[in-house]
């Protein structure tokens, strides 16, 4: 067991994985912080000649981190990598000891990603991004590894400067890169990510409710999903408005996430106690298909017509999946 060097990952756009001729820097293309897209591994192979890293929100604790790289195996020689992203700052390159402790999780909580790739050439892409919270992480530099087997492979703290650059030179599964940081507009209370998925072979309508008790009036509760922007929406708490309902066309296949948000305006940071969020999805269902029976109509649910798309008359919305939190 050991590093991955069947697959390339860059260490600049000019890097092609040549031992002795690797265009160094600290700016791997192919380590990328990215809104969620639609379909990652179409996006990410289609831009390969590109750098496309968008900078980390520091007040955000949901940054998506990608990683792809280009399979270098003899020709016909299918390559499975495990990938693995660690923080740390730009002085402590030379002590994995320390940033060995500073894994970053992919999205679903896993310890390390998956990349395949059955054609030689071919640019793989990671099968779930990593998901970095900014808000608790103070290193912005970052290393890649990949390895043969689920299992860390960590080198042993550097001695040289020299001892560093070789490692990094001469396995190709071994990349650094130093991430650009903002300061968003927003200040977080609340993020939650859930899982969103259509596994069926065709787009389908589907709609999101957020509802809340416990939170003064003025805080604003929203939902997102960057690869499905009609998801978006977001209002102000009041009296009158405890709830919202967003809604869109799933694409086929899709396999991503949806985050709800909430925060204050004041841009302090708190969350009322005993307040709680709910997310509802709810998926379309017409009267030939089998939970049709346990639907309800957009009256029922008290929607108006308007806030749904997709939905023929005889329709209904049948409850698919829910997620809440409530703080104590």
């Amino acid at each position: 067991m050991g590093y991955q060097n069947n697959i390339l990952i860059r260490t600049s756009l000019g890097d092609e994985g040549v031992i002795g001729k690797r265009q160094f820097s600290y700016q791997s293309p192919d380590m990328i912080a990215h809104t969620q897209v639609e379909n990652p591994d179409e996006y990410f192979k289609g831009n390969y000649d590109k750098d496309v890293n968008m900078p980390l929100d520091k007040n955000s604790g949901t940054n998506f981190v990608y990683v792809r790289g280009k399979n270098k195996a003899a020709n016909g020689v299918a390559t499975n990598g495990y990938v693995w992203l660690y923080c740390c700052g730009s002085s402590l390159f030379m002590e994995p000891s320390l940033w060995s402790s500073k894994k970053v999780y992919t999205a679903d909580g896993e310890s390390c990603a998956f990349v395949s790739s059955d054609v030689q050439n071919d640019i793989a892409v990671i099968n779930k991004p990593f998901l970095l919270n900014a808000l608790n992480n103070q290193y912005f530099c970052m290393v890649v590894i990949v390895t043969d087997e689920k299992r860390e492979c960590i080198p042993e703290n550097f001695a040289s400067y020299d001892q560093f650059n070789y490692w990094v030179r001469t396995n190709i599964g071994v990349a650094v890169r130093n991430f650009n940081v903002v300061k968003g507009k927003t200040i977080y209370d609340f993020q939650r990510l859930d899982t969103l998925s259509n596994p069926s072979d065709k787009e389908e309508p589907a709609m999101i409710k957020v509802s809340w008790t416990g939170l003064p009036d003025g805080y604003t509760v929203g939902v997102k999903c960057d690869a499905i922007p009609d998801l978006g929406k977001s209002v102000k708490s009041s009296e009158k408005v405890r709830s919202l309902a967003t809604a869109a066309m799933i694409p086929a296949g899709f396999d991503g996430y949806v985050e709800t948000f909430a925060y204050n305006d004041d841009g302090k940071a708190g969350f009322p106690e005993n307040a709680q969020i709910d997310t509802d999805f709810l998926t379309s269902v017409s009267f030939n298909q089998k939970c049709y029976q346990f639907g309800k109509t957009l009256q029922e649910l008290g929607l108006e017509p308007a806030e749904h798309i997709g939905l023929t008359e005889t329709s209904k919305l049948v409850l698919t999946g829910e997620c809440s939190t409530i703080f104590v």
